[in-house]
C-alpha cells in the first residue's frame, strides 16, 4: 500500500511540474513575439537605436529564461532562436534592413513553433 501511495505522489508531482514548465516557456514564447512585434514596429519607422537595444534586451530575456528550456525542450530548437536573435541584433547594427526584417521574421515564427510544439494536441501526440 506504501508504494502505491509514492507512486501516485510521484505522479502528482510530474504532472505538476510539466504544467509549471509548460506554462513558463510558453509565455517566453509570447513575450518573444511581442517583442519582435515591437522592433518590426521601430525598423518600421527607422527607429534602429530602439531597435537594437530591444534586440539585445530580447537577447538578454533568452539567455537569462533558458533555465526551462534546458530541461524542457529540444536544445537544437532553442540554440536556433537564440542564434537568430544574436543574428537580428547584428544586421539591426550593421544597418541592413533587409536582413533584419527577415531575421526578426525568423525569430518570431520560431517562436510560435515552438510554442505551438507545446499545445497539446493529436498532432503533437501522433
Amino acid at each position: 500500500m506504501k508504494n502505491t501511495y509514492i507512486s501516485v505522489f510521484l505522479f502528482i508531482a510530474l504532472i505538476v511540474g510539466l504544467f509549471f514548465l509548460n506554462n513558463k516557456f510558453v509565455k517566453l514564447c509570447n513575450e518573444v513575439i511581442y517583442r519582435c512585434d515591437i522592433i518590426e514596429d521601430y525598423l518600421d519607422s527607422y527607429e534602429e537605436d530602439k531597435a537594437y537595444d530591444d534586440a539585445v534586451a530580447l537577447i538578454n530575456l533568452i539567455k537569462d529564461e533558458a533555465d526551462v528550456p534546458a530541461i524542457y525542450l529540444n536544445h537544437v530548437d532553442y540554440d536556433f532562436l537564440k542564434n537568430d536573435a544574436l543574428k537580428l541584433s547584428l544586421y539591426i547594427e550593421g544597418q541592413d534592413r533587409a536582413e533584419s526584417l527577415a531575421t526578426l521574421h525568423s525569430v518570431r515564427s520560431t517562436a510560435e513553433h515552438l510554442r505551438d510544439l507545446q499545445t497539446p494536441n493529436f498532432k503533437n501526440l501522433l
